[in-house]
């Protein structure tokens, strides 16, 4: 009985074998379908279609014997000496044919191809001919016309040659044509082993020849193209994979990369390099031997090769390298070409016999290694056949995809290995995970003990040096002590991930205000609703007993569900309030929705449970209430819900009321803590430079060490107000000017989104940034906090650098807004010409001693007009359309008096309340229509402006019988290209615009007048 290792081996050798006949069957049937053997021969220089049939599905090879004439450059066989022409089989090598002289090569010369075509009765009036290569310039003339032109060629060695691979070119003849003379004049000075036409030259149809050359440039591109899509996934895996594990799939990606570009610049050639022939080929052969060495380092790193044979190779690939493309002379090329097969052979060899190993020793996947090398070899065989003209065929791409094929297979076996190994590692990873868990309480109980011993010192430092310490660094103690305390919960998490895991929670109940805690909840809700319909009313006393519960997790319990209630309520109530009970807090959320049916009461609380879609158009209730029920469960209490379909849902649960001593009490008026600190504290920064402002900053927070903590990090730098009671706030808010207002969340009495809320009503988000700090940080939170008007938040604990740098950035924004606004106040001021004043002036001095009466009047508007342009709300993005129409009649009036009866004025305007307008837009086209419309006729006239209410738009005219304006003049305005000069048609175009998404209308005619309108929107 044979060995196992000698079975594998007989089984590896059939299977190579029958893939060899494989990979050269299919070679086989490519050469033979694409060799029609059925076709013309060329003899004598002669090639007679005559009775040929020519279509525009098949080309003719144009082998036989040409003509040929070494060392002479013909237009016409008629034009030389026929003593000079030879015949020549084409392709072939023309060095026994040249007879050149010169000294490097007997193929470097020049000299002419010439075939005469005699072509069939044929309605065919456009022919192609496709050149698959020469070397290396060539001038194709086609009866006695140059139709194409490969480089130069010349009869010395002139200018390099750069062009390379076939080319295509196409040519019309006359309809009473009867033969084609072609003649190719050609030269070689850069290829030293063979010259002349040594690859077919195909003819045919037009459209015969453009389909052969798309079907080759096609499955070229194609090979290309899955070349770099592979690589590039090949590239996405290693670096997704963090590289180091799989360096095979780098070497693997950067081959499929040599050979894309080899593919790229070699046959059809889709990039022409800037390089002569003889540097281009080098090149090439230069991409063959990194191919074949990258393609030796990714077996290398599959199966860790040997490393002394691996260094070997990299030496002479090295040496290689540089005699290929700088050292060895190329006219002995051939040479080295030898050396680089048997390079090939000893490379091949080593990778053969290294694949081989491993299948032997029980390596599968290793087969498909020994295959991609089998195709590559065929690949590289079959190549070299073409280039040294032994064999010629298209371009065969089916050994590439072979190859990708392969590889590609054994990447994936890999994959799937790696996955069944990372399956594995993961049931390991688990056990690991819970010594992990342990190792982390230990840890936290480690650090516990020094952290209590840090706060016990502090503690005992009050407590013995309390007299003699002052109160700023007996409040620094405090402070340590509480943020030693707060580390101390962030240890009892840690400890807790491990509880979380065995299911065993850990609450940190503390006596909690629970009107303050629902007030939140549906300030929160109430910003996150769009259904304004709802009203939500909190029913719970003030003064309601405190419960003893974890904070964080009432607050999920009542967001879940009162979120749940409006999501099920379309109109109506939603109310929570809450009474006593044997110790227990009972609290309800009850709302007027769609109700519960019975049949499903038993089932909302199970886990994933969905209710039916016919009795609830919105959905089910996932999780929430699953959640809900196992956090009222971990406080010890209990839920229950009743519900009538149509009438409404009530959901009740019990928590334990906290018994405490009025001592204990969180927040009381009579708890010491709060007695020490006033409810309004100032402290003002320390620079002391009068010419240097200090931003003004409002804190509120409920808690007097959150506020102590604040200004130890900020009042260096700020002037700062703080206060304790958010009641006052407000009151305090309105009595001064401030940068910034920073307010807590949660605060008994009035919550820092409802501070914020009424805030927005009286200031803008830009008048009065306000910052919130928040101890949750979840989304429904951000949410609210942005909805209510705030335009930053901050979760605690507060990270210093986070505060200070977002304070600045909002202090800073508020100074740069404001002295924004001081600018465009001067601009939009500035804009009044001062001899418009100085003419109101005089006509205000020339009535004072002709009309008192008038004179007043004038002065009245002409200090209205005044006024109103004046007027800081100019600087607002809209107006009341009030305030500007009073603007444009005190203008109005003002140039009425002065230009008296050149200017008639008429007003239709429909009702005007709540209708907002951009400042100073009609008062400038009701300008624009006096100045350049109606004053510049010698006997002035009329302006009209309407109003028209169109109820979902407001629409003005404007109107003048003035001089009109060309249509070049309204172009230059719509297309904004033009120059304002001040507040002109242009700004205002701009400006509605921006704010309405449509500019102004202007129609006009040259010495009839002018109408412009406007379109303001109605909410």
């Amino acid at each position: 009985m044979l060995p196992k290792s000698s079975i594998i081996f007989f089984k590896v050798c059939s299977i190579l074998l029958a893939f060899t006949f494989l990979l050269i069957t299919f070679r086989l049937v490519w050469i033979h379908y694409h060799k029609d053997t059925n076709q013309p021969i060329i003899e004598n220089g002669v090639l007679d279609l005559r009775e040929w049939t020519l279509t525009n599905k098949d080309t003719i090879a144009l082998d036989g014997e040409w003509a040929f004439y070494p060392e002479t450059f013909i237009n016409k066989e008629t034009n030389v000496d026929l003593k000079e022409k030879r015949f020549i089989d084409v392709p072939s090598d023309w060095s026994t044919e040249l007879n050149s002289n010169h000294s490097i090569s007997s193929g470097y010369g020049y000299g002419s191809y010439h075939l005469k075509i005699l072509l069939p009765d044929t309605d065919h009036l456009f022919y192609g001919l496709r050149m698959n290569n020469i070397h290396t310039a060539a001038t194709i003339k086609v009866n006695g016309e140059t139709i194409a032109s490969i480089n130069s060629p010349a009869r010395t060695q002139q200018e390099p040659a750069t062009f390379r691979g076939p080319l295509t070119t196409r040519f019309y003849i006359e309809e009473d044509a009867k033969e084609l003379n072609i003649v190719i004049q050609a030269s070689n000075y850069e290829i030293p082993f063979f010259g002349g036409i040594n690859r077919s030259i195909l003819f045919g149809t037009e459209k015969a020849v453009t389909n052969q050359t798309n079907m080759l440039e096609f499955l070229q591109l194609a090979v290309i193209v899955i070349l770099l899509l592979h690589a590039f996934y090949a590239f996405a895996l290693f670096f997704l994979g963090k590289g180091a594990p799989q360096k095979e799939l780098m070497y693997f990606g950067i081959m499929l990369l040599l050979m894309a570009f080899g593919n790229v610049i070699d046959d059809e050639v889709f990039l022409q390099l800037p390089f002569n022939t003889e540097f281009s080929f080098r090149l090439l052969m230069f991409i063959f031997i990194a191919t074949l060495y990258v393609l030796i380092y990714f077996i290398h790193h599959l199966y860790k090769t040997s490393a002394w044979f691996i260094k070997v190779l990299s030496v002479s690939n090295i040496i290689l390298s540089a005699l290929t493309l700088f050292l060895f002379p190329f006219e002995h090329f051939v040479i080295l070409v030898m050396i680089l097969y048997i390079y090939y052979f000893i490379s091949i060899s080593f990778m053969f016999i290294t694949t081989f190993r491993h299948i032997l020793n029980g390596d599968r996947n290793a087969i498909f290694i020994l295959l991609f090398i089998c195709s590559y070899t065929s690949n590289i065989i079959w190549g070299a056949a073409i280039q040294t003209g032994q064999i010629e065929f298209p371009f065969y791409p089916f050994d590439f995809f072979i190859s990708i094929v392969l590889i590609a297979i054994l990447l994936f076996r890999r994959h799937i290995a790696l996955v069944q190994l990372s399956e594995e590692q993961t049931a390991k990873l688990m056990e690991e995970d819970k010594k992990k868990d342990q190792f982390l309480a230990n840890t936290s109980h480690e650090i516990r003990n020094p952290l209590h011993g840090m706060i016990n010192i502090a503690q005992s430092i009050i407590n013995k040096h309390i007299k003699t310490l002052d109160k700023e660094t007996t409040n620094n103690l405090h402070l340590l002590v509480r943020i030693g305390h707060q580390l101390t919960f962030t240890l009892n998490d840690l400890l807790d991930i491990t509880r979380l895991k065995e299911r065993q929670i850990h609450l940190q109940k503390t006596p909690i205000q629970l009107h303050q805690v629902t007030t939140v909840v549906l300030e929160m809700i109430q910003f996150m609703s769009d259904n304004k319909s709802i009203k939500m009313k909190n029913e719970i006393p003030t003064n309601f007993p405190l419960i003893l519960a974890d904070e964080n997790r009432i607050i999920r319990i009542l967001f879940n569900l009162v979120h749940n209630a409006v999501k099920f309520t379309n109109s109506g109530q939603i109310t929570v309030h809450a009474k006593e009970n044997n110790h227990y807090a009972m609290i309800s959320v009850q709302d007027t929705g769609i109700g519960i049916g019975q049949q499903e009461l038993d089932r909302i609380f199970v886990p994933y449970e969905k209710l039916s879609k016919e009795e609830v158009d919105s959905g089910g209730m996932g999780l929430g209430l699953n959640i809900c029920r196992q956090l009222v469960e971990l406080h010890g209490g209990t839920i229950q819900v009743e519900s009538e379909v149509e009438k409404g849902t009530s959901f009740t649960f019990s928590l334990p009321l906290a018994e405490l001593s009025e001592k204990e009490l969180p927040y009381s008026e009579t708890n010491s803590l709060w007695k020490d600190i006033k409810p309004l504290a100032t402290k003002s920064g320390q620079k002391s430079d009068s010419t240097s402002y200090l931003a003004k900053l409002f804190i509120i927070d409920d808690d007097p060490i959150n506020i102590k903590v604040i200004r130890n990090l900020l009042e260096h730098d700020y002037d700062i107000v703080s206060t304790t009671d958010p009641r006052l706030a407000i009151d305090l808010i309105d009595a001064s000017s401030w940068d910034l207002i920073i307010t807590d969340v949660m605060m008994p009495h009035i919550s820092g989104y409802e501070l914020t809320k009424q805030l927005r009503k009286k200031y803008t988000i830009s008048e009065l940034p306000v910052l919130l700090l928040t101890a949750r940080n979840q989304p429904e939170d951000i949410y609210a906090g942005f909805q209510s008007g705030a335009n930053d938040y901050i979760a605690k604990p507060v990270d210093a650098l986070e505060l200070q740098a977002r304070v600045k950035a909002l202090t800073e924004l508020k100074q740069s807004i404001a002295k924004q606004l001081q600018i465009e106040a001067a601009w939009l001021q500035a804009q009044i010409k001062p001899h418009f004043i100085f003419n109101t002036l005089n006509t205000i001095a020339s009535l004072s001693q002709i009309d008192t009466e008038k004179m007043t009047t004038l002065l009245h508007e002409f200090g209205t007009y005044l006024y109103k342009s004046f007027d800081i709300k100019n600087t607002l993005p809209l107006v009341p359309l009030e305030d500007e129409l009073a603007l444009v009649e005190s203008y109005l009036y003002i140039n009425k008096q002065r230009f008296q009866d050149k200017i008639r004025i008429e007003w239709e305007l429909e009702e005007t309340s709540d209708i907002q307008i951009p400042p100073l837009s009609i008062q400038t086209l009701v300008e624009n229509a006096i100045k350049h419309g109606i004053l510049k006729k010698n006997t002035g006239g009329m302006v009209r402006i309407e109003g028209i209410n169109l109820h979902h738009s407001y629409q003005i005219k404007v109107l003048d019988d003035g001089v009109g304006m060309p249509a070049s003049t309204i172009r230059t305005i719509l297309s904004q290209h033009g120059e304002s000069h001040g507040i002109g048609l242009i700004n205002t175009n701009k400006r509605f615009e921006k704010l309405f998404g449509k500019g102004i209308s202007i129609q006009s005619k040259e010495g009839k007048g002018t109408e412009i309108t406007l379109v303001i929107p109605l909410l």
